[in-house]
């Protein structure tokens, strides 16, 4: 089996280094293709406007100084040409990619690119994930988490979004597959240390968490599966939106 890496924390980041160490122990085929520095909130976005520096920094590891999609593009199309990998795995990030931040995180962002083209694609997160030790969960279960993944069958043009609570491995309780939870109510806006300068600040939480959500299992003690269109056509309501034919 031949899988790609990537994150949108860099490619000095812990959680990188540990996913390619847990990606080893189910493959002697693993190529990583990460950030330069952190591209996190990048979502799926690329670069269209600048050039890309992309470089063999080791043995099959690899640094773009781009986005995590421009990293995904740049792979498939460098080093992927004759035949595309069988995986590509996303993360592990430094901090939990679940509910409304889905739409803002590089980690799936990079693997939604990887999905869209027909690859098999994995993000996979930390809670609370800042330190190396706040890793040990997905140290302790990430083998047992990619390989349970490995053995789900999933869509085309679908992805697997994977969070590791922050607890005790004591407390870890299993797997749980999840809705996204609706957990975010408005921002805070920080003033800048310049005149007209600001920051985006952390998200005003919504208290309560939607039973069966991703935000609730995490809590729990439970890992989190949760799978994802990249269509995120709403087809419920297409015949409910009146049509017009101009003559």
């Amino acid at each position: 089996m031949k899988i790609l890496i990537t994150n949108d924390d860099g490619i000095d980041a812990y959680g990188l280094r540990l996913l390619e160490d847990l990606a080893r122990t189910i493959s002697n085929d693993v190529t990583t293709v990460a950030p330069m520095d952190n591209r996190s909130g990048t979502s799926q976005a690329i670069t269209l406007n600048d050039e890309l520096y992309f470089s063999n920094i080791s043995s099959n590891r690899y640094v773009c100084s781009g986005n995590p999609a421009d990293c995904v593009m740049l792979a498939l199309n460098l080093l992927f040409a004759d035949e595309p990998p069988d995986l590509v795995i996303s993360g592990i990030n430094h901090g939990m990619n679940a509910s409304d931040d889905v739409g803002y995180s590089g980690t799936i962002g990079a693997a939604r690119e990887a999905s869209i083209v027909g690859i098999r694609a994995i993000a996979m997160s930390q809670k609370n994930g800042k330190l190396d030790a706040d890793f040990e969960v997905a140290k302790n279960f990430g083998k047992r988490v990619i390989e349970h993944a490995l053995s789900i069958k999933i869509p085309p043009r679908h992805l697997l979004n994977v969070n590791f609570p922050s607890k005790n491995l004591s407390d870890v309780k299993g797997i749980k597959t999840a809705i996204l939870d609706r957990h975010k109510m408005s921002d805070q806006i920080v003033s800048g240390n310049k005149p007209d300068f600001y920051r985006i600040g952390p998200i005003n939480y919504r208290p309560n968490m939607d039973a069966k959500s991703d935000r609730f299992f995490l809590q729990k003690g439970y890992i989190t599966f949760t799978p994802l269109l990249v269509d995120t056509t709403a087809t419920n309501l297409l015949g409910s939106i009146p049509e017009l034919t101009y003559d």
